[in-house]
């Protein structure tokens, strides 16, 4: 069924945090709290945005293969856990225009090009990801005074993760090293998806695994580069970061964006480090001025809850494994 397309939804370093149920009337993503990204989401906000993102694929596909959905329902609850529900109804088979990208998107972590997207073509990218109550995005170019900013403070952001031994740790954890390690956990980010050199993504395939400092390095080199290569950035907008309705919405908002952007050939990538930074501060009751920083950047309107860079790309990137529906699947 043109639902189980959640499945290759954008997800939280492709942790893939759910498990799915189907009956005749409803769909219902279950969220998988053994699968979160421990300090980068001590409140489980990115994970909840990840699911989301599966929900939004699921409204997509589901009216070309005869399905129409109603809003999704959400039954939270504790530590991250609930059930996010959506009830399904037959209709005659009408085609989603985003529905043709759910199979081409992927995030690609490589560089783009460094010119300005046209106003025409974001124009119809917004048009097109339509809108989603309780979330909005802001685009700006990279070579602006805000887009500047961002990339300055996303750089410090990624600084002071690897500085943090838990935060780094806990992102090692999902970092898939090997082919082999690819075939058995089919998640996590892996070398061939990572967005390093041709070089460096053969031999790190070939040489033992890295260690956490030289993961750090890797990824701080990385995230220079792909801040440099950039032809803008996103902010998503929520009115609070910790409803688990406003998350629901940031990743249906993102999931469409992303769709909307790879119909027109672009691409795109989250860098969420300061939206992490800012979660990380509030559960370690420090105040960094990170909270600050994102604000300064995003506006007043509302909590900047998810960041992305978008461009044209020089170079394509394979998809990211999914795991099997037999290893996903919920019982009823």
């Amino acid at each position: 069924m043109g639902l189980i397309t959640a499945i290759l939804a954008s997800n939280p370093h492709n942790t893939q945090p759910w498990q799915i149920s189907i009956d005749d009337g409803s769909f219902v993503l279950h969220a998988d709290t053994t699968r979160h990204l421990g300090a980068f989401d001590p409140y489980r906000r990115e994970m909840w945005i990840g699911l989301g993102c599966a929900i939004a694929n699921a409204e997509i596909a589901a009216p070309g293969f005869g399905f129409a959905t109603e809003e999704p329902v959400i039954r939270e609850g504790l530590n991250g856990f609930g059930t996010i529900t959506l009830k399904i109804d037959k209709q005659a088979p009408k085609l989603h225009p985003l529905a043709a990208s759910i199979s081409k998107r992927r995030t690609n972590r490589g560089k783009y090009e460094t010119k300005a997207i046209s106003k025409d073509i974001l124009s119809l990218v917004t048009t097109e990801m339509g809108e989603i109550s309780g979330a909005r995005v802001v685009f700006f170019d990279r070579d602006t005074k805000r887009g500047g900013s961002f990339a300055e403070a996303t750089l410090r952001g990624t600084d002071a993760i690897n500085a943090d031994k838990e935060m780094s740790h806990d992102g090692h954890l999902w970092f898939r090293g090997t082919a082999r390690k690819v075939a058995r956990y089919r998640d996590g980010v892996s070398v061939p998806t990572a967005g390093l050199s041709p070089f460096i993504s053969i031999m790190g395939q070939i040489l033992p695994e890295a260690d956490v400092e030289t993961s750090g390095n890797y990824w701080f080199a990385s995230t220079k580069r792909q801040l440099e290569y950039a032809g803008g950035f996103g902010l998503i907008m929520v009115d609070d970061l910790y409803s688990r309705s406003g998350q629901l919405a940031a990743g249906r908002l993102w999931q469409r964006i992303h769709l909307a952007l790879t119909k027109h050939d672009l691409a795109a990538h989250p860098m969420n480090q300061l939206p992490e930074l800012v979660d990380r501060d509030r559960h370690l009751g420090t105040n960094r001025g990170w909270r600050e920083t994102l604000t300064a950047i995003a506006g007043e309107d509302g909590h900047a809850t998810f960041a992305f860079r978008y461009g044209v790309p020089t170079a394509d990137v394979p998809h990211s494994a999914r795991r099997p529906l037999s290893w996903i699947n919920a019982p009823l």
